[in-house]
């Protein structure tokens, strides 16, 4: 074998070799940087689900709970708004397991009503500073207000498939009896006028059973 392609092997295996290096260099960056974007994610979520307040954290408070640098946060994430919609993916993905967890295999439409009230509760009581600050925010980030549109329209789904019953109602009589069970309206009960869950669940399930004319 010449010198020439003794030399020419060499190379072409340095080469290589210098690849497979700069590749691991680099899938090491990415894997650092998605367990970056994690923990920011993570703590924004935490503070936001903890806090009495109803502002989104701030790019300050979250490096401060993620114990990183106020920069690192911002070359992660753009801005709020990109850091915002990780959040509302993360949430998202959550919603979704705690929905698919859950089911009724009754066929009573009265049963039906009371176990998707029960349902609905649980998740505005568990997600409360998430939808409370959607609202107060919602003008202010383009993301809360795609976030607050999906989250909506998954309940109301939720609420068709499991009742569809509902979809014979008009249009009037179908926006009145999503906005009666709304967060905001279960929101003023419970927290202004300080009423239990169960006195809600309740109220709420009789209200949707006399629209749907199973009461008088």
């Amino acid at each position: 074998m010449s010198i020439y392609i003794l030399q020419l092997i060499f190379l072409t295996m340095n080469t290589k070799s210098e690849q497979n290096t700069l590749s691991t260099i680099k899938d090491g960056r990415h894997l650092r940087s998605v367990k970056t974007q994690e923990s920011i994610v993570n703590s924004t979520i935490a503070l936001l689900m903890e806090s009495p307040s109803v502002q989104w954290p701030t790019a300050e408070q979250v490096a401060k709970h993620s114990n990183i640098g106020l920069r690192t946060v911002f070359r992660q994430f753009d801005d709020m708004d990109g850091l915002i919609r990780s959040c509302h993916k993360k949430i998202m993905v959550e919603f979704e397991k705690l929905l698919s967890s859950k089911s009724t295999k009754d066929n009573a439409l009265k049963n039906r009503i009371t176990f998707l009230i029960d349902e609905r509760i649980d998740i505005y009581s568990k997600y409360k500073n998430v939808f409370a600050s959607s609202i107060m925010n919602i003008q202010k980030f383009q993301s809360i207000r795609e976030g607050f549109i999906e989250g909506n329209l998954r309940l109301k789904k939720r609420f068709e498939n499991i009742i569809p019953e509902v979809l014979k109602l008009s249009s009037l009589d179908q926006a009145y009896l999503d906005t009666s069970i709304s967060f905001a309206s279960w929101y003023r009960l419970s927290i202004f006028y300080k009423f239990s869950d169960q006195m809600i669940i309740d109220k709420f399930s009789s209200e949707t059973n006399k629209l749907l004319n199973l009461e008088g």
